[in-house]
């Protein structure tokens, strides 16, 4: 765009892997409130998506690293435990900040889509939620990868209870903000190998097991569960993506011990980590 004063700006890149969906056909007759894509992407730092406005309703998570939202002028910040909601009509940029960046996002569109998300009483901001489990996330592009009338109502309706649950979590952010919290310290000490679901409750002032029953509940996983996947992502990006020894690695993931790191890697991925950079390594080699 000849306006675009962001236009000499270095630009993001997605990095290989993940999942994207997106859908661009009309939805079957009737589907109001139509899922038009999910996004699960590692991006370097930069400006990424589009600079104008858009037909779309937008909820946008980091899982690591962070990243601004400009909407009305305003440059919000959000990162961890945090989602960024954008409506219709108003022009929108987003940065990622730092060098690897993981995030997830759904699309929405559809004659009621704006008018669902308003009369929930969303509006465009950064809000303390969590974000939808691995789990949701597969559920939803799955549903959108389905070129069948059927998968696309089901899709329809994923999409609805979705912003049903950020609305319920908005709507209370009290306690919200002590999921958001439990996930800033996941996100920030994960290499402490003192960390654990007792010293995450300490540390927010709140009783151990109601803390792990909100957690689970509102975002379907456990507090442990939560840090064992954000120690794994980290130790598949720095198998990936450098060279650092494994000793190292299983150091920056919370684990003193080498030898119960390759076992914990092998129990959860099903390889081990010599194994994994050696795929890296030869993904990079083909590509």
């Amino acid at each position: 765009m000849a306006d675009d004063n962001w236009a000499g700006e270095v630009l993001a890149q997605a990095l290989p892997g993940l999942r994207a969906t997106r859908r661009r056909d009309q939805p079957p007759e009737g589907v109001m409130v139509a899922l038009r894509s999910v996004q699960h992407v590692h991006v370097t730092r930069g400006r990424f998506g589009p600079s104008w406005s858009q037909r779309l309703v937008m909820a946008k998570w980091v899982i690591s690293g962070a990243a601004v939202m400009e909407v009305g002028g305003e440059r919000l910040r959000f990162g961890p435990g945090q989602v960024a909601l954008y409506l219709p009509t108003n022009p929108h940029r987003f940065w990622a900040l730092d060098a690897v960046n993981e995030m997830c996002w759904f699309t929405t569109d559809g004659p009621f889509a704006e008018q669902l998300v308003l009369e929930l009483g969303l509006r465009p901001g950064v809000y303390d939620v969590p974000p939808p489990s691995p789990a949701r996330l597969q559920e939803l592009a799955a549903s959108l990868a389905d070129h069948s009338a059927p998968a696309r109502r089901r899709a329809s309706l994923l999409a609805i209870a979705e912003w049903h649950r950020l609305a319920d979590l908005i709507g209370v952010q009290p306690r919200v903000s002590h999921i958001g919290r439990a996930a800033e310290i996941i996100a920030q000490e994960f290499a402490d190998p003192e960390l654990s679901a007792a010293s995450i409750a300490r540390r927010i002032g709140y009783h151990r097991g109601s803390l792990s029953r909100i957690f689970r509940r509102e975002t379907g996983e456990t507090i442990i569960g939560h840090l064992t996947r954000v120690r794994l992502r980290e130790a598949q990006a720095l198998l990936a993506h450098t060279g650092e020894p494994v000793v190292a690695i299983a150091h920056q993931c919370g684990f003193r011990d080498v030898a119960y790191f390759c076992r914990w890697y092998r129990k959860h991925t099903g390889t081990t980590p010599g194994a994994r950079r050696r795929a890296a390594a030869e993904d990079v080699g083909a590509g």
